[in-house]
């Protein structure tokens, strides 16, 4: 049986000594003037969403060239492989690395090239899904109209960052493009935005949840009956990319006990689990397993099992 990951943010998860030889090599001074670079990711502590994702600033300052991000590209294959994962699927937002010596294309073929020595060395099988900017309107039509020229070259298309404020629907025409060209969708929703989020995923094509955690919302915890947008979860069996420790850093929830993941399972929701951010959670998809065992959630192994229907290689 195949092991696979769904969500997992190539600018994200870094290994700490990279980051701090790449930033050696560019006088980064940020990285350079910090005591300890793992600490210095480290998110655990975060208020918000948004204070999270301020670490990214360092890590994409660190893939502005081709042979960066290829290396960077192994290595995150790699280290999926030592945790015995066979597919891997990653994403990243290009144009973060486009300058004047990087095209965008150039960005898909070093990840892919990246990618590609770790399947000759390894044989774990690894994927872009291209990611665009929910803040920026124009980076999310530049990525989708990069994502149908690039199609060979990539395995689906997602919009990342700041949820609320920033729902699905205000993407509709992206998505329909993407979507009328076969392209993979899966859509980041139910993590910093509620149900209404998840809905607008599913009214503009998502496969696939990223998160998706705050389905619960729409569950009514005395009866377990579910809402509309629960129901069709449910009943299409659409994909959870459940990450715990993420949520918890995120301040989602105050601590692991209070997470969903358990009663999304037992409900019979169709839930993976993922990693997310590696580096600034400190986390590995063995951590994330070990944490939903000690949450007692149900066939927890089974969580990572390859299924052709929900995985976007073909």
């Amino acid at each position: 049986m195949y092991s696979m990951v769904l969500h997992d943010h190539l600018d994200g998860g870094l290994r700490p000594l990279t980051a701090f030889e790449l930033a050696k090599k560019l006088n980064y001074r940020p990285l350079l003037d910090c005591e300890d670079v793992s600490q210095f990711f480290n998110r655990s502590q975060s208020n918000s969403l948004e204070e999270y994702l301020e670490a990214f600033t360092h890590t994409i300052a660190l893939m502005q060239s081709f042979e960066n991000i290829e290396r960077i590209s192994y290595e995150a294959a790699v280290d999926m492989h030592t945790d015995g994962i066979n597919y891997y699927e990653c994403r990243y937002a290009p144009f973060y690395s486009v300058n004047d010596s990087l095209s965008p294309e150039n960005v898909i073929k070093a990840i892919n090239s990246g990618f590609k020595l770790a399947e000759k060395e390894l044989g774990i099988f690894s994927g872009i899904i291209l990611c665009g900017m929910r803040h920026d309107l124009e980076n999310v039509n530049l990525v989708s109209e990069l994502a149908i020229k690039e199609k060979d070259n990539i395995i689906g298309f997602d919009i990342a960052g700041p949820e609320k404020g920033y729902s699905p629907k205000y993407f509709k025409r992206s998505f329909l493009k993407v979507k009328e060209a076969n392209i993979n969708i899966t859509i980041h929703a139910g993590e910093g935005d509620g149900v209404n989020s998840i809905q607008d995923a599913l009214d503009n094509g998502a496969q696939r949840i990223g998160h998706g955690v705050r389905i619960i919302e729409d569950v009514d915890s005395q009866t377990n009956k579910l809402g509309k947008t629960a129901s069709k979860i449910l009943e299409d069996q659409i994909p959870l990319e459940v990450c715990i420790t993420s949520n918890i850093h995120t301040n989602m929830y105050k601590n692991y006990e209070e997470h969903p993941i358990k009663i999304l399972v037992d409900l019979g929701f169709n839930v993976y689990l993922n990693t997310d951010n590696r580096l600034m959670s400190n986390t590995s998809i063995m951590q994330e397993l070990k944490i939903a065992k000690m949450l007692n959630v149900k066939n927890s192994d089974e969580l990572l099992k390859y299924s052709a229907s929900d995985s976007f290689f073909k």
